[in-house]
């Protein structure tokens, strides 16, 4: 997955690729939700799923096929971390996204709740985001 480039995109609307990566998409933003402790009911949000699937999507007992959208945020997420951990040390990069930010479009908000209200493109927004700053702004 990588970061929510044209090329992806049109990868991942062929079902036989969705199927292929479905598995190890969904064990690696379960993984990466763990990190960063984001509760279920965002987590679902993020994923654009109702909480009871997100329920089984973590526990691994989910056997659906993702969509392109949720791939797209997947990709999308992980490469935000990818950013994040260039941009930071460490343990900012693992709690940046659930704590408060006085920054940007956060208005002191976290910006994990950010994304899960506005979706897909303000997910993108966020990485382009952290992208340009330098490491002393981030947080």
């Amino acid at each position: 997955m990588s970061g929510g480039d044209s090329q992806s995109a049109g990868r991942f609307q062929r079902v036989k690729e969705r199927k292929e990566l479905t598995p190890v998409a969904v064990r690696t933003i379960a993984g990466l939700f763990d990190l960063w402790q984001v509760p279920a009911k965002t987590a679902a949000k993020l994923m654009n799923v109702d909480e009871g699937t997100w329920a089984a999507m973590s526990d691994g007992s989910w056997q659906g096929v993702l969509s392109v959208d949720q791939l797209e945020r997947t990709s999308s997420l992980v490469a935000l971390y990818r950013d994040m951990k260039e941009a930071l040390d460490e343990d900012e990069a693992d709690c940046w996204v659930t704590t408060g930010n006085a920054n940007g479009p956060f208005r002191g908000k976290a910006p994990v709740d950010v994304m899960a209200l506005g979706g897909l493109p303000v997910i993108q927004a966020v990485r382009r985001h952290v992208k340009t700053l330098q490491p002393e702004l981030v947080s």
